[in-house]
């Protein structure tokens, strides 16, 4: 089987077996003829976050190769040559233009594969019981999920001893459906189960050996089903992040030599916000409700933006000291805050001591094999390049000398900076260092890492890396930096930042470019291949120290602004603030999304501000909203309903996603609901329609009595 077009070379081999033969996933493999001069060539997609680096081919005569498991559909991809720019494959001449990130203003060019589904639609129903987006555990409901093309009926599951069980949730996409039911669970317990599906007219059962008239029972042992029996702090969490140096200078004493002034566009370079700044802002920051701060690097680092780091085991000068930093994670754990701290552990700084000491000692370092030297470079250029790294951190001034003889960086490096050499992540010395750095922190009070450029490290090191985290101390949060969809890297991390679901959101609101089905569609895909205690904890935001703020995107719209932040907090996730969105501040892109916070309340939108307020309160009143199952459906092309709920209360969601005014039959059960915002009684049913204004939502909650 070969790719959809002649000369196409990547190919689909086959399919993953599941149980006693049942069909998974189809196996792609995808082949290029290996580089002259290339030590690595990675692949890159959606399934590697657009960035090289997760996906590494291995050499096999002349061809680098790599074999994927995907499902039908169609996927965008290319190669990187030793991290370099991305390129199409140049033996497939399908080539399209994909623009995969939301901010991101210029296209990709790339080749486009196609995974055809099976001719015959039962082959593609599945159902992986060693998976947990398929089975898990979550509290005391057994979650089971089954795949299914369209146009196949909704199945039935059948469960020995128990009985039949209808679908609690439907998450139907463009080219197929996951249903999903739940179960109480048993301790000590062994499930016996089959699916009931009609096809034709004929009633199949999909069993351990797939679909036949009587095949036997899918087997499973309730102590092999991952879970959870307890949701931990980060699972529907309420983040506040702060970019230390623009949000408060509390200690004139710390500051950089020198500083910029322009607020509006911001410039790059420092404004002296430091720890201390922090601390007399925490009142404004507990106050709106918060569960955990997240600060960007606060560690040793050559730039305002500290992402180029060069002591992982301090506080940079210009922020405070570590007395300020032990200060502050006591001041936060006594208002029962979590800290979160930003680490880059896909590259370090030039001047970072492993790196330096390559340079100096050369190929027989010890620490030359810590990052990827595409070449040895001559003496010279190394002695210059040295020049800037010894004594005082010059990175920034390396960086510029280079660029201006258009000389490329002889090291991988993060988007091929001078300033941000990549990490040999096959190197075990590598790992056993970035261990000792997180025993170092977690032994200070912190409660977790958010790990920058995460999307870029290779997939083996993040299991290792999670384990060896995990072992150390289960509740230290591991939060990943991803720019796309994240199911291919839930396995590696507690969390992620999800820029996918912020790109379905802003399509569908700001860009006005998603029909509601293909709205809630995208949604569904994403939710239907997470299991449901890893989708209460994506982290969700409407923008980043990365993205304009959505004040500015959202063309300075209030009531747009305060949709947004409803579905926020009322769709499946852990919804985080980025400091000044929660008063409305606005900024363009980077670094101008990173002005100083306004502490004039005269200057604060209030409208917005008492909104993320009430949201986070009603977040926090109601379970259903933190930990809740999910589903959604299409009143029209502009209304949404989203239902939310847990044992014993539900909250539906009604939204209006368009600027002209709606009046519709909320359809939703009858009966006498709270409005949350408001907090009347309100009677539904008996024909009652509901007017909701441009942007405009209802959140109607019930709990069972007794």
């Amino acid at each position: 089987m070969h790719g959809e077009r002649c000369g196409a070379v990547y190919r689909v081999l086959g399919r993953e077996t599941i149980g006693r033969g049942r069909f998974g996933r189809y196996l792609v493999e995808y082949s290029v003829p290996w580089p002259s001069g290339a030590r690595r060539v990675y692949l890159i997609g959606v399934f590697s976050g657009w960035f090289p680096g997760h996906l590494r081919l291995r050499r096999v005569g002349d061809r680098g190769r790599i074999v994927l498991k995907l499902w039908p559909g169609e996927y965008h991809y290319g190669f990187s040559v030793n991290s370099g720019a991305p390129v199409p494959d140049p033996e497939n001449p399908d080539i399209v233009e994909s623009r995969p990130f939301y901010d991101w203003r210029v296209p990709f060019r790339l080749s486009r594969s196609i995974v055809k589904a099976s001719e015959n639609p039962v082959d593609d129903v599945v159902h992986a019981e060693d998976e947990e987006a398929f089975l898990h555990r979550f509290l005391d409901t057994l979650v089971v999920r089954i795949r299914v093309p369209r146009g196949l009926d909704k199945p039935r599951l059948i469960v020995e001893g128990e009985g039949e069980y209808k679908p609690a949730v439907e998450y139907v996409f463009r080219d197929a459906a996951v249903y999903e039911y739940h179960l109480q669970y048993i301790g000590s317990h062994v499930y016996k189960y089959r699916f009931l599906i009609r096809h034709q007219g004929v009633d199949l059962y999909y069993g351990d050996e797939g679909i036949a008239m009587d095949p036997s029972p899918i087997v499973v042992e309730s102590e092999r089903i991952p879970g959870i029996s307890e949701a931990e702090w980060y699972m529907g969490a309420v983040y506040y992040q702060v970019f230390p140096d623009s949000f408060d200078n509390g200690d004139p004493g710390n500051d950089p030599p020198v500083k910029v002034t322009r607020v509006a566009p911001r410039e790059p370079g420092y404004y002296g916000g430091d720890i201390q700044g922090i601390i007399r802002r925490l009142n404004h920051i507990v106050g709106l409700g918060v569960d955990a701060l997240y600060l960007t690097p606060i560690f040793q680092a050559a730039t305002y933006h500290r992402y180029d780091i060069y002591d992982f085991t301090s506080v940079d000068r210009y922020l405070g000291s570590m007395d300020d930093f032990k200060r502050l994670v006591d001041e936060l754990h006594k208002r029962g805050v979590k800290l979160v701290l930003d680490v880059t552990l896909h590259h370090t700084s030039p001047c970072f001591h492993a790196f330096v000491k390559a340079l100096r000692e050369g190929p027989g370092s010890p620490y030359w094999d810590w990052y990827l030297f595409k070449e040895e470079p001559p003496r010279g250029l190394l002695h210059e390049v040295l020049g800037y790294l010894e004594g005082e951190c010059r990175s920034r001034e390396l960086e510029k000398a280079m660029r201006s003889r258009g000389l490329e960086p002889f090291y991988e490096s993060f988007f091929n900076l001078w300033s941000m050499p990549k990490l040999n992540h096959e190197n075990p010395e590598v790992l056993d260092y970035f261990m000792e750095v997180t025993r170092y922190w977690a032994e200070k009070g912190v409660d977790g890492f958010r790990i920058d450029v995460a999307l870029g490290i290779p997939y083996t090191w993040l299991m290792l890396y999670y384990k060896l985290v995990k072992d150390m101390r289960s509740d230290f949060l591991l939060l990943g930096e991803l720019n796309d969809y994240p199911a291919y890297y839930t396995g590696y991390f507690d969390s992620v930042m999800d820029y996918y679901w912020r790109k379905i959101v802003f399509s569908k609101i700001i860009d006005e470019g998603l029909s509601m089905e293909d709205f809630i569609g995208e949604l569904n895909r994403e939710y239907s291949e997470i299991p449901h205690y890893k989708a209460i904890s994506l982290y969700h935001s409407l923008g980043t120290h990365d993205t304009p703020r959505v004040m500015t995107y959202a063309g300075g719209d209030t009531g747009k602004v305060k949709l947004l932040f409803t579905l926020l907090f009322t769709l499946p996730g852990s919804p985080a603030i980025y400091y000044g969105d929660e008063v409305g501040m606005e900024g363009g892109g980077d670094p101008d999304n990173r002005r100083p916070m306004t502490w004039d309340e005269a200057a604060w939108n209030m409208e917005v501000y008492m909104h993320v307020k009430k949201m986070i309160s009603l977040y926090k009143a109601w379970a259903s909203l933190r930990l809740g199952f999910y589903s959604a459906t299409g009143i029209d092309d502009d209304v949404v309903l989203i239902k939310r709920w847990i044992k014993g209360e539900e909250v539906y969601v009604l939204a209006n996603l368009s600027r002209g005014e709606k009046t519709v039959e909320p359809g939703i059960p009858e009966g006498v609901y709270v409005d949350l915002v408001s907090g009347e009684e309100v009677y539904v049913g008996g024909g009652v329609k509901l007017t909701l204004g441009g942007y405009g939502f209802r959140l109607l909650g019930r709990r069972c009595k007794g």
